[in-house]
């Protein structure tokens, strides 16, 4: 009887522990201010109650019924595709929980990887653009590296041909991508080539009236048909702007050239890009630059681009209000802005981008040698490509300009401005957007520009390339302007002008680049992989600490990728072969700028 009292009592007791240990546990990863406590209670617990018994399976769901989908799919996916090593579960005597388990990651099957990105250039680059390649991956965007030597190894890319050149190939490969979604050109017009046209536009009041033959990057963004009766002309009209062939002239990618000539400046813009995206100044994310010329002349009047800019709906009630807004415009009578505006000459506009400043719009005159101008010759106003080259400022801003000819990368005699302000050594820009032929200002530019605009400020952060689709998507046709002074409004975008507006418009840099819209500041948490080597493998140990609660990493490894998700305190285990001597590591996180690092191991 006594025993069987006693029997009862330890029963009881036991019962009273577990729980105990079961509250203990669920409050040590609620509550980190309790972690020294708990960790002391632990240690008391015996080998039957740790994490692999049912019983504390059962514990954990019990003690824990909010947990969040995102801990479930982490769960999920840790159960399928990842291999529990409690044999190199860490120090045991550490009181660290993170030093408790290890979870060995296998590479993301190649038919499981998605690429949302495609990067085309030459045998040359190929090497340099796989770096850009490995930077997007690693933060969030699938990206693939085809060269045009390849593409030509599997069609035929006959450039005596025009129905079978190198071009036909190129877009033909790009619609092959299933769910692609970002494209970039690797390289001058001499490496990928682009695709000639011929147009003509025409506005009435004699505003304007132009026929050109330029070439369209365009022809690779939109998938429909531009050469519809198979004659090897593209876009084709009859001369006078109707048209004999109908391209929908609206992108399905977003495209990008990065009009590099040397391995050098694809590596000076790839350290732009990863600065821009890790390192951004956000003393600066909410600094705007409004630039404008003398745009037209309309029944005498002189049209100041600035009174567009500051016409209702259009570019300066698109920006947020909580940016600041430097107006350089240039002097005239009327002068627009309501004495918001400065003179605009080039020593104010070269001190404006060097202050530091992420988003600039300039509406007016430009050149293959010009960034910024007005009409005829005004050396006060004359912003040369070689100023642009010149520029030194931290902050690379957005540069979007409705400019002619400053955005032409076919230029014979050396890079445009826009190429120059691309590859400005010490700043320049992020990413332009520019004309490869003569831009239409506030008779079509603007119009793409402010549909950009409206969708840059919609989220905190969002890729520049996804705003160069919306504004495709968008982009009014027709559009008027009201004229200052004779208060006439005027159609300034008709179905010609809007045709070549899309045709012409080129965006020059990479169009996965961020817009940060807020002030994100940099990734602070630290990343730091620990290598162990034996029998011919490197095992890369990632520890999941507290600082990192939230994240998930991607690393880039002997050309696989390993999908790390979010595990609480866990060590994360990779296993290469030993002569892999560097390992890409990127994270994408919701609150903060990226994190992104080449490790040699």
């Amino acid at each position: 009887m006594v025993k069987k009292s006693i029997s009862v009592l330890l029963t009881v007791l036991f019962c009273i522990f577990m729980v105990s240990c079961g509250e203990n546990s669920s409050t040590k990863n609620k509550n980190k201010e309790n972690s020294d406590q708990n960790d002391s209670d632990s240690e008391e617990v015996d080998d039957s109650e740790t994490s692999d018994s049912p019983a504390s399976e059962d514990s954990d769901n019990e003690n824990n019924g909010t947990e969040t989908d995102e801990e479930n799919d982490g769960d999920t996916e840790e159960n399928d595709s990842e291999t529990s090593d409690s044999e190199e579960s860490g120090d045991e005597d550490s009181g660290e929980p993170w030093h408790k388990e290890s979870t060995v990651v296998e590479p993301t099957a190649e038919s499981e990887m998605k690429t949302e990105a495609l990067i085309v250039t030459t045998n040359e680059f190929k090497e340099v653009f796989q770096k850009f390649a490995n930077f997007h991956t690693v933060t969030g965007i699938g990206t693939k590296v085809v060269t045009v030597e390849d593409i030509c190894k599997n069609a035929v890319c006959d450039d005596s041909d025009a129905i079978k050149d190198t071009q036909k190939a190129i877009k033909d490969y790009v619609m092959s991508v299933e769910g692609l979604k970002y494209l970039i050109l690797g390289g001058d017009i001499d490496d990928i080539p682009s695709r000639e046209v011929h147009d003509h536009f025409e506005l009435p009041l004699g505003i304007a009236d132009y026929t050109d033959d330029f070439y369209s990057d365009l022809y690779y963004a939109d998938f429909s048909e531009w050469d519809s009766n198979g004659n090897g002309i593209y876009a084709e009209d009859d001369g006078t702007g109707t048209e004999i062939d109908t391209p929908d002239l609206i992108a399905d990618v977003a495209i990008g050239r990065i009009s590099v000539s040397t391995v050098d400046e694809a590596e000076l813009y790839l350290s732009k890009l990863v600065k821009h995206h890790t390192a951004f100044n956000t003393e600066h994310t909410q600094k705007s630059l409004l630039i404008a010329n003398i745009a037209t002349e309309i029944s005498g009047v002189k049209v100041n681009a600035g009174y567009y800019f500051e016409s209702a709906g259009k570019t300066v009630s698109l920006i947020s209000p909580d940016y600041s807004m430097k107006k350089l415009y240039t002097q005239s009578t009327p002068y627009p802005g309501n004495g918001t505006a400065q003179p605009l000459d080039n020593t104010t506009e070269k001190a404006a981008i060097e202050e530091g400043v992420n988003l600039i719009v300039h509406s007016g005159h430009g050149g293959q040698t010009l960034l910024t101008c007005e009409q005829g010759t005004d050396p006060d106003r004359d912003f040369t490509a070689k100023m642009a080259y010149e520029l030194k400022n931290e902050t690379l801003p957005f540069f979007l300009s409705c400019a002619c000819e400053a955005g032409q990368f076919a230029y014979t005699r050396s890079d445009s401005a826009g190429e120059k302000l691309m590859k400005a050594p010490e700043g320049g820009a992020i990413v332009y957007l520019g004309n490869t032929t003569t831009g239409l200002g506030i008779a079509g530019g603007s119009q793409f520009i402010d549909e950009m605009l409206r969708n840059m400020f919609m989220t905190s952060y969002s890729t520049i390339g996804e705003s160069y689709l919306f504004a495709h998507l968008n982009m009014f046709s027709p559009s008027y302007f009201t004229v200052p002074l004779i208060n006439k409004d005027v159609q300034v975008v008709n179905p010609d002008s809007w045709r070549w507006t899309k045709k012409s418009i080129v965006m020059l840099g990479d169009p996965m680049t961020v817009f940060w819209r807020d002030k994100i500041e940099p990734f602070t948490a630290g990343i730091e992989p620990e290598v162990e080597e034996n029998d011919g493998i490197k095992t890369v140990s990632f520890q999941f600490t507290p600082d990192l609660e939230g994240i998930s990493l991607r690393v880039f490894a002997d050309g696989k990728l390993y999908d790390v998700p979010y595990v609480m305190y866990e060590t994360i285990k990779i296993n290469l072969d030993s002569k892999v001597e560097k390992i890409t590591v990127g994270i994408k996180a919701e609150d903060s700028q990226f994190f992104f690092k080449e490790f040699d191991i």
